[in-house]
């Protein structure tokens, strides 16, 4: 008993595990006979549903048919309420809406018919008339739009149905109906209904999906259609001739037999009335091959917007690579070639450099032709079977085949970033870009196209915060670390709102005597759970986010208002205020604005204020920054530029905007005087500073050695750890109080 309960029970499993394994496809089916149609008493019919039936079989998907009207479906598709929609035709407005099937169903175009009472045989004379339309069809725009051109406009009689287009016309409720020529030729028989020589707009249906829906299902459709249109002995074509060329029984009259015999009787009539019929025949079969002309170039104009719907649909338009809908399309096709093979592959996962800084700083055309710029390059180097695309944005993958070790997709992220080692010519402005690599390997990482994506711009984001320029390969770890990043940006947010955020204040001194001349405002977190974090954990991610920009107005502020304080105490009456500026905050007259609000509230003297800005700058040199930097100088405000000699700086540049002073960065202090290059650069700083009599300070001094090589060459102010650490307020307070004065400068 135990037995034959056991074999029933596995005979049920198997026979319910395919539609349990089945993928469920809800599609939009209205009356468009023959290409669909909604019998009420059956299930959905007509040469589309044909199309579905098969590919579903063959995918398996558990179809669903959900009919409606097709205005209706129209924005039940919108809403991602149904996947499919059949037999829909293309229009530039709807392939903004929808994702549509490269391969067509077939080619159709609108017809116009009259009721047998009205004189209507050419567009003009639809002016002023009742014209039956069927609502959100293409044709039914089309002809409305065909109209006003031709000053023919007409009164639309909307209905839901074809069909109901057809009733309309022979019940005399509309002079006329537009119809699609594939519904004509099965339904547009009635003796009330005749068609005129008013043809227009030739289009090919599709099937259509949402617009953010996976492109899988139409990817299979475009598959199969493909292989069915090539073989003409195929289902597809046998639907066409099932649907195309039944004629219904209604076409013949029933008393047709009977009339049949009295026809004999006709004959002699007949036979006088050949002439006149050859010469109908003659000028109708005349108009008939003007109007197959017409129709051919109709169709041939068609047939070329359907190509550049597919390059629309599949190509970026700025770098003339594929795009993200095409690249997951060949991702998925290459992973499931490679599905029981020892074949691997690598995705790399590219994204450009502070991008942003020339977008903000020359402008988004500059931008623009810096993508088109790296797009020619990354592509000039990889090899003819790889694949690049542009993902959107400053992104880009490409999809590394034929690779037998993980050095191979090396190989190829080496010579990525090598081909943008020269600089990019954006007009007259010459910019050096760089990219940050991620790479993720296939089966190794991942086996799926969503997660060895995810892998590969995990990878990516680790390779840009360690500065980026350079690629990395997926690491396990790497996950947890863009978690931990992701609430680290949520947790700066929240101390900004918060007040959880202090400043420390280094002393800059003057080399000759160690007095201190001013203050570098430097920002802390003292974070509830982590006590005080350093800059260097969290300032990253808030270039990265645009925390940034509240963040450096709010040291700018608290940095002044401390100042002042100082002041009325009558311990800083002769020192200057230093404030780290990031190039994000010159967008717009954001800085100025800034600056301008913070000494009002405080009432800081503008000459109390220097303003350290990134050498990065340089890079975004445009005449929104030129004027910021101008009025900040009008303004009293000190300008000094950091890190110098870390970036590209253009020395025109340097002679040309209003700095005061030029801040040498701690990377070439710390191996001064042991390292013969270093020790160069800096003379060399040390001497362009001079012949442009720019003041020069030296950061992060921390032996006598260094202190006193950079005085005995001609700097003359410095920071760093053999003078003191930053300190906080009542520390720094301290010091102030204890020291000698005299002014800086």
């Amino acid at each position: 008993m135990t037995r034959r309960f056991l074999l029933l029970a596995w005979l049920l499993w198997g026979l319910a595990a395919p539609a349990a394994w089945a993928i469920p496809v809800k599609v939009g089916v209205f009356d468009n006979a023959p290409i669909v149609a909604t019998p009420r008493d059956g299930a959905p019919e007509g040469i589309a549903i044909d199309v579905i039936r098969w590919v579903a079989e063959r995918e398996g998907w558990q179809v669903s048919f959900v009919p409606d009207s097709f205005d209706h479906l129209l924005s039940r598709l919108d809403k991602g309420e149904i996947d499919l929609l059949v037999g829909i035709a293309y229009s530039e407005e709807r392939a903004r809406r929808f994702q549509f099937t490269r391969q067509s169903l077939l080619a159709n175009w609108g017809m116009v018919f009259r009721n047998a009472q009205s004189d209507i045989a050419s567009l003009p004379d639809l002016k002023g008339r009742r014209v039956a339309l069927m609502r959100g069809s293409t044709h039914s725009q089309a002809l409305v739009e065909l109209a006003a051109q031709f000053d023919a406009a007409f009164t639309p009689v909307y209905v839901d149905s074809y069909a109901q287009v057809l009733e309309a016309v022979a019940e005399r409720r509309a002079d006329a109906g537009a119809v699609n020529r594939v519904f004509a030729a099965v339904h547009a028989h009635d003796a009330n209904v005749v068609a005129t020589s008013i043809v227009y707009n030739p289009i090919f249906v599709h099937f259509a999906a949402p617009k953010q829906a996976s492109p899988a299902l139409l990817a299979a459709l475009d598959k199969h259609l493909a292989a069915l249109k090539a073989d003409p002995e195929s289902a597809y074509y046998a639907s066409l001739s099932r649907w195309l060329e039944a004629a219904p029984a209604e076409r013949y009259p029933v008393w047709l037999p009977w009339a049949a015999g009295g026809a004999a009787g006709l004959l002699g009539l007949t036979l006088a009335a050949a002439a006149f019929l050859r010469r109908q025949v003659r000028r109708q079969t005349g108009e008939l091959q003007q109007r197959a002309e017409q129709l051919q170039s109709e169709i041939e104009q068609r047939r070329s917007a359907q190509q550049h719907l597919n390059r629309i649909a599949y190509h970026d338009s700025l770098t003339e690579l594929p795009n993200r809908e095409a690249f997951r399309l060949e991702l998925d096709t290459m992973l499931a070639e490679r599905q029981g093979t020892e074949e691997r592959l690598a995705l790399l996962f590219i994204d450009v450099d502070r991008l942003k800084n020339v977008n903000d700083g020359l402008g988004h055309g500059a931008g623009d032709l810096l993508l088109q710029q790296v797009a020619s390059r990354l592509r000039g180097v990889l090899r003819a079977h790889d694949y690049l695309s542009r993902f959107g944005g400053d992104e880009f993958v490409a999809i590394v085949s034929d690779i037998g070790e993980s050095c191979d997709a090396e190989l190829v992220a080496s010579r990525l970033l090598s081909s943008l080692a020269l600089p990019i010519d954006i007009g007259p402005t010459h910019i050096y870009s760089s990219v940050s690599i991620g790479i993720a390997l296939y089966p190794d990482d991942a086996t799926t196209a969503d997660t060895l994506l995810k892998h590969a711009d995990t990878a990516m984001y680790q390779a840009k915060e360690q500065g980026g320029s350079r690629f990395l390969f997926y690491h396990a770890q790497q996950t947890a670390r863009v978690v931990e990043r992701l609430t680290l940006e949520t947790r700066l947010r929240q101390a900004l709102e918060q007040g959880e955020l202090t400043l420390h204040y280094q002393p800059i001194v003057a080399l000759d005597d160690r007095r201190i001349v001013g203050a570098e405002a430097l920002v802390r977190w003292n974070d509830p759970e982590k006590g005080l974090v350093m800059p260097g954990a969290f300032v990253p991610a808030a270039e990265d986010t645009g925390l940034i920009v509240p963040l450096g107005e709010w040291v700018l502020e608290a940095g002044c208002a401390q100042m002042r304080a100082w002041q009325k105490q009558g311990w800083a009456d002769d020192i200057t205020l230093a404030v780290n500026v990031s190039t994000r905050q010159f967008e717009g007259r954001r800085l100025v604005q800034s600056v301008e609000r913070a000494l009002a509230r405080t009432g800081l003297a503008p000459a109390h204020l220097e303003l350290e800005i990134t050498e990065n700058v340089m890079l975004i040199v445009n005449d929104d920054v030129r004027l910021a930097l101008a009025a900040l100088r009008e303004m009293g405000v000190r300008l000094s530029l950091d890190d110098f000699g870390t970036g590209y700086s253009s020395l025109s540049y340097l002679k040309q905007l209003p700095f005061h002073s030029l801040k040498i960065d701690q990377s070439f202090v710390s191996r001064i005087p042991g390292q013969a290059g270093d020790t160069q650069i800096v003379t060399t700083i040390l001497a362009l500073a001079k012949g442009l009599e720019l003041e020069t300070v030296a950061e992060g001094i921390e032996t006598q050695a260094q202190y006193d090589f950079l005085r005995e060459h001609g700097c003359e102010f410095g920071q760093g750890y053999l003078m003191s650490r930053p300190l906080d307020a009542a520390d720094f307070a301290a010091r102030l109080g204890s020291r000698p004065r005299r002014g800086r400068r």
